[in-house]
This record gives structure tokens, sequence and C-alpha cells, in this order.
């Protein structure tokens, strides 16, 4: 007689049901919508984030061009005065009565060689181009006109490299004008220039000599027209880019 194997019951007398395909699709889900949502969450996050930076830096770069103004503005205020001094220089250079009036050549023979280099604020646009934060700046027309701004130093530097090479070949005619001794005490403890007393004596009154000084001046004045001229369109272009920049980020 033939004896047949029994399989045992589950515990608790229960069988083990297969789990259907709908089942594993919702676990399969749930699982993608967490992940999802996740993901969502984290582009959100770092979007604000992105946000929060990019008004720092708007705001950040509003303080440098107010300082800009500033500077330009004193800049422009102090070219006017070189200006009518150069062109003085100009005219007591080239003047017959000449040896009368050589105190005042060396006051402004020694002012003439005097510059100082525009020094903007790019604190902010240096920072955002060495961290890549100007990709942060998704206005397209708010980027093009902080390109434009930052752009136009290129013709200033320009022009001040210009001035600065001028005023090299100057005081290489100066010196053989101007008595070292006197010219040197000119300069006052504080940096200041001071007329010298009575009415020293130049190293010579050759017409020639004193006409090539004074065509060498005549170009270092030019240069620094055409300098004024470019620090007066950068602090219009400084105001019109606070403007924008308020503007399209709803700043006061």
């Amino acid at each position: 007689m033939e004896v047949h194997a029994h399989s045992s019951p589950a515990p608790g007398g229960a069988h083990t049901a297969r789990k259907k395909w709908t089942h594993y699709f919702w676990e399969f889900l749930m699982l993608f919508l967490a992940v999802f949502c996740g993901f969502l969450a984290e582009n959100i996050r770092e979007h604000q984030v992105e946000k929060h930076r990019e008004h720092q830096f708007i705001s950040s770069m509003i303080e440098d061009l107010g300082e800009d103004t500033i500077t330009l503005k004193e800049s422009i205020n102090e070219n006017g005065p070189n200006v009518l001094r150069m062109d003085t220089l100009m005219h007591l250079l080239s003047s017959t009565d000449v040896k009368n009036n050589v105190a005042n050549l060396y006051y402004l023979g020694r002012r003439a060689s005097r510059g100082e280099a525009l020094a903007l604020h790019d604190r902010t646009i240096q920072q955002m181009k060495n961290s890549g934060g100007f990709r942060l700046i998704r206005n397209e027309k708010v980027s093009k006109a902080i390109l434009e701004y930052y752009n136009r130093l290129r013709f200033i530097d320009l022009l001040e490299t210009v001035e600065l090479n001028e005023t090299n070949e100057y005081r290489k005619m100066a010196i053989r004008i101007f008595h070292p001794e006197i010219f040197d005490a000119t300069v006052m403890p504080d940096n200041t220039i001071a007329k010298p007393s009575g009415n020293p004596s130049l190293l010579t009154y050759d017409p020639s000599t004193l006409l090539q000084l004074a065509g060498m001046v005549s170009y270092i004045k030019n240069t620094r027209l055409g300098l004024t001229r470019e620090e007066e369109k950068m602090k219009q272009a400084a105001k019109d880019l606070i403007a924008l920049l308020k503007k399209e980020y709803h700043l006061t």
C-alpha cells in the first residue's frame, strides 16, 4: 500500500498568498514619488539659495557703483584745475617774458607731472568672476548692462597708460630745464607743492627747449581732457546702472 505525504499547513493554518503585480506597482510608484519629491524639494531649496545670493551680489554692486560715482566726481573736479594750470604753464613756457615768471614755472612745472590713476570699486564684480557668481544673474538685460559698464574701464585704462608715458617723457625733458634742488624744494612735508620764493633761475632759457616742453604739456593736457570726457560718461553709466538694478530687483 502506497503512503502519500501531506504538506504541512502554514502556522495558524493559513496559506501564504502570492502578491499581485498591482502591489509591486504601487510600491514602485510610492518610492518613485518619494525620490522625485525629494529631488524637487532640493531643487527648490537650491534655487532659493541662488536667488538670495543673486540679490546679495546686486545689493553689493549698487554700493560699489554709488562709491564709483563719488570717486568719478572727485576725479572730474580735480581734472578741471589741472587743465587750467597746464594752459598757464604752456603760455609761460612760450612767453618772451619767461625770465620774470620763473617761480610760477617751478610751481606749475612740478604740478604738471602729478597725476593719480582712477581707482574704482570692483570688489563685487571681481568676487562674482572668481566664484562663478556671474551665472546667477539670470536677467539678460542686467548682465549686459553690467558688462558694458565695466568694459568702459578698458578705454580709461588705455588713456591712463598714454598719460603715464607722456608724463615720463615730460619728466625727462623737465630735468634739462629746472634746477633739481629748487624743484625738490617745492615739495612740502605733506606732499603738497609750493611756489618757491623770489625768482630763481632755470637751467636754460633756450626757446626751442622750452617750446618742446610746452608741446609735451599740450599732449598731457589733451589726454586728461579725454579722460575727463570718459569719466563723465562712466559716471552717468554708473547712475543708469544703479537705477536699472533697483528697478529690475525691486530695491529701494
